[in-house]
């Protein structure tokens, strides 16, 4: 296995000795996670896929993931200097146990985070002068026009059925609303038009719940005009538990803080304030992610922005919606 090596140990909490499949290190950890593993961490696995293991916490119940080399920095997450956790024999309900210098997957995996970086999502804050966001905007506008259709935010899946069809015009219509309730200040109309997307589109990560990630993070950015509608996300996140999946759930959580992927952070950066050669390597890095996501979360960027502009000069509406 590459990134790992077979040995011989005892994980915490064990009576005797136990064999551990492989072990591996991280490349660098979110500081919140990080914290949440200094405190003392007991958990079980959630979800696993052949790049990513989601871990759910015993007491807060909040959900941590590991993710393989090549991946994003994000919440919530730490990066392994591991290819794959195909061959690590790890399942759902798997005990998960930890301290500061290892993480213990039942009796599979073990982590060093001996000399891993730690990393924690930083928002860029509001340019005092808009022009240049204004210009890369209209640049995204083109890029955007310019993609295929793959279904999510953006358009209809090429080929696709009556059904796809049917939520790609929900997804345009409710995301249109929402975004007409905040520009005319209807803020309760707005949580309205927000909570119909939660869990609206297919997969773990539905396009509706990508499309608030990309808005959420943008009504946190210092500064700015439209920061703190929507108490900046949290408002509605009553409504999501019981409407989208926990993965989901968890980057919506995430993003209402102000903390998205690292990808994602990059290119809200670069579109406010970024040269126009920055801008496309910016946009690839998000689109790649996920079949759709990538997309739906630059579609809630885009609409973010957008208001940012129109509201720019007026009065900021905080604390009072």
């Amino acid at each position: 296995m590459s990134g790992a090596a077979a040995l011989l140990t005892t994980a915490p909490g064990a009576s005797a000795r136990r064999v551990v499949v492989a072990q591996t290190r991280a490349a660098s950890i979110d500081t919140a996670l990080l914290q949440a593993l200094r405190s003392g961490f007991g958990g079980r696995v959630h979800s696993v896929f052949e790049r990513v293991v989601n871990i759910v916490h015993d007491d807060s119940g909040e959900m941590f993931t590991l993710a393989c080399r090549g991946m994003d920095n994000a919440p919530n997450t730490a990066i392994l200097r591991l290819s794959g956790f195909g061959e690590c024999g790890i399942a759902d309900g798997d005990a998960v146990r930890a301290g500061a210098q290892d993480i213990w997957l039942g009796e599979r995996l073990q982590i060093s985070l001996a000399d891993a970086t730690p990393w924690e999502c930083t928002l860029p804050a509001y340019p005092a002068d808009s022009s240049r966001l204004r210009t890369n905007l209209r640049w995204l506008q083109a890029e955007l026009d310019r993609l295929d259709a793959a279904g999510g935010m953006l358009a209809p899946p090429r080929g696709g059925g009556a059904f796809e069809v049917a939520v790609a015009d929900m997804l345009a219509q409710r995301s249109a609303r929402l975004a007409d309730a905040l520009a005319r200040g209807d803020h309760a109309a707005a949580r309205e038009h927000a909570c119909s997307l939660f869990g609206l589109g297919p997969g773990l990560t539905p396009s509706g719940d990508d499309f608030l990630v990309g808005l959420f993070a943008v009504l946190n950015i210092a500064g700015s005009p439209c920061r703190g509608w929507l108490g900046g996300g949290a408002e509605v996140l009553d409504r999501a538990e019981q409407a989208t999946h926990a993965i989901s759930l968890a980057a919506l959580v995430q993003a209402a803080r102000g903390r998205v992927r690292e990808s994602v952070a990059a290119l809200i950066g670069h579109l406010m304030d970024g040269a126009p050669g920055q801008l496309a390597p910016a946009l690839r890095r998000v689109l790649a992610i996920g079949s759709t996501s990538g997309a739906d979360i630059v579609a809630g960027v885009r609409c973010g922005l957008e208001l940012n502009i129109t509201h720019e000069g007026k009065r900021s509406c905080q604390s009072r919606w």
